[in-house]
């Protein structure tokens, strides 16, 4: 793999690195799901069972089954937070190597909750390393494609786990329905573990640690096809030492971030937080782990035919990520998040009603209307929410502090998809079609807080991008002084660098 160079290099590692991460991410959010009604499973796990328990049995077990399913994006939350303290130190795949050691630990079925609170802890930090050692090995003007790919892995993961609970379902007694479904991943964490040697360390990570000879390599193999000669790569470097060392004589870590300066920190923060919520608390994992409920339990749908259809839209959530893919960089990170703000909070509101006519008996019609505003719902979400939140987060981050920011945007998405997952399951027995209500508010607030507060960071050098948060006279002005400089006007920074050639995909 070391002979490989530019874009063959770039296709290489998004097959063996970010392939494996984020088919082990998003396998993880539906695999369980599509078991926990198997007799075989309620047999080990009694005090999880809803299927067949009813008032306040089936309320209590509801909350059980939440917390047993949450606990794992607890691991997730402490991966990716724990994740900085050797993302910098010791670089971005020895980071990830051992957040895939990890995880490969954490499948001891006869303990549920322990096995899936190690596993989350490895899944965390695979999240917060690969899309900052992505967005770092990339150029500027196609950097958007090459993290937001990871929405499309995410995606099929999902899917690969709701086809599995399919297929096993049809010998749901026999315990190996469930067994061999939450064992599978282990698969994806040795790709991991075997193939990240394989490729070259971040070269503005080897840049921040003073190993200039390193960087200079690992520059031309990356950029090699592009235009740029040995000269042009050490001004590059020279460059982006020089920014650095304008930006701190030390390292900082997490306390730094909350500390007022002119790098606006805080409101970075701030954005990572925010994007990372509107992609959790919009819905998008209601249906991805629960979706096989969502089509017996609120659309009264025969089982076989809710896991089919659960399956099915999580398969069509894969060609919808593609969509992202396309778009991401010929419009921009801020209008796909808005555009997918209001598609998803239009199909929670007629998903809602659609509950709400089934529970007062018209149940055909209304039940085909809920399908299709499930599946318009997963074809709107992955446009904005399914890979461009953790881009974004790496983006608007320095260089000495954007494995901490990018592990605050993962460890928000972790967070907010532990309340999900937490209050589902009560939010079904209690609320029912109200519930849906909830997210279509949410998701038209997000729109307007985008709309308002969020700069467009697309076709940007990440330093640049760092710039640009910093420039305006107060935080409130970023967004329009964003705007100002894409449409052409001076920037009045005399200290502006364009460093854009990393590589060309």
């Amino acid at each position: 793999m070391i002979a490989l160079t530019g874009a063959a290099l770039a296709r290489a590692r998004v097959c063996l690195i970010v392939v494996p991460s984020f088919l082990f991410f998003g396998y993880n959010q539906s695999n369980i799901g599509g078991v926990l009604s198997y007799p075989s499973f309620i047999k080990y796990f009694p005090e999880i069972d809803t299927s067949n328990t009813t008032g306040s049995v089936k309320a209590e077990n509801a909350r059980t089954q939440g917390t047993v399913l949450a606990i794992y994006t607890i691991g997730c939350l402490i991966g990716a937070l724990g994740m900085t303290q050797i993302g910098n130190r010791f670089g971005r795949r020895k980071s990830l190597i051992a957040a895939a050691f990890i995880a490969s630990f954490s499948f001891s079925i006869g303990q549920l909750v322990v096995g899936r609170i190690i596993s989350g802890i490895g899944n965390g930090g695979a999240n917060a390393v690969v899309p900052v050692w992505q967005s770092e090995c990339t150029a500027s003007k196609s950097r958007g494609n090459n993290v937001v790919i990871i929405g499309v892995f995410i995606s099929s993961g999902i899917a690969a786990g709701g086809w599995v609970n399919v297929g096993f379902s049809f010998m749901f007694n026999n315990e190996i329905a469930w067994r061999f479904p939450l064992a599978l991943p282990i698969i994806f964490t040795l790709m991991i573990m075997a193939f990240t040697f394989l490729f070259l360390e971040s070269p503005r990570w080897l840049i921040s640690k003073g190993r200039l000879e390193e960087a200079h390599a690992a520059m031309q193999k990356l950029s090699r096809g592009d235009t740029l000669d040995d000269a042009q790569i050490r001004m590059e470097i020279d460059n982006i030492a020089s920014l650095l060392q304008q930006g701190s004589q030390c390292e900082r870590g997490f306390l730094d971030l909350i500390r007022p300066g002119d790098q606006r920190l805080l409101y970075r923060i701030c954005l990572a937080v925010g994007i990372n919520f509107g992609a959790q608390m919009t819905g998008a994992n209601v249906i991805s782990y629960y979706g096989s409920t969502i089509f017996k339990d609120s659309l009264g749908l025969a089982s076989k035919k809710a896991a089919l259809l659960n399956a099915g839209v999580l398969t069509w959530k894969i060609f919808a990520a593609i969509s992202a893919y396309l778009s991401v960089d010929r419009f921009g990170r801020k209008p796909l998040f808005i555009i997918a703000c209001l598609g998803m909070g239009l199909s929670m509101a007629a998903l809602g009603g659609c509950v709400w006519a089934i529970d007062y008996r018209y149940t055909f019609g209304a039940s085909v209307a809920a399908t299709f505003f499930l599946f318009l719902y997963m074809t709107i979400f992955p446009l904005g929410f399914l890979g461009a939140n953790f881009l974004y987060s790496a983006e608007i981050a320095p260089q000495d502090l954007r494995i901490h920011l990018a592990a605050i945007g993962t460890a928000t998405h972790w967070l907010f998809n532990f309340v999900i997952a937490e209050i589902t399951p009560v939010a079904f027995v209690t609320i029912k079609w109200r519930y849906y209500i909830v997210y279509a508010v949410i998701s038209i607030s997000v729109a307007v807080m985008v709309y308002f507060f969020f700069p467009e960071t697309n076709c940007r050098s990440l330093e640049e991008m760092d710039e640009l948060l910093s420039n305006p006279d107060h935080w409130w002005q970023v967004p329009s002084y964003a705007r100002e400089v894409r449409t052409g006007e001076p920037d009045p920074s005399p200290t502006k660098t364009s460093i854009s050639h990393i590589e060309k995909v």
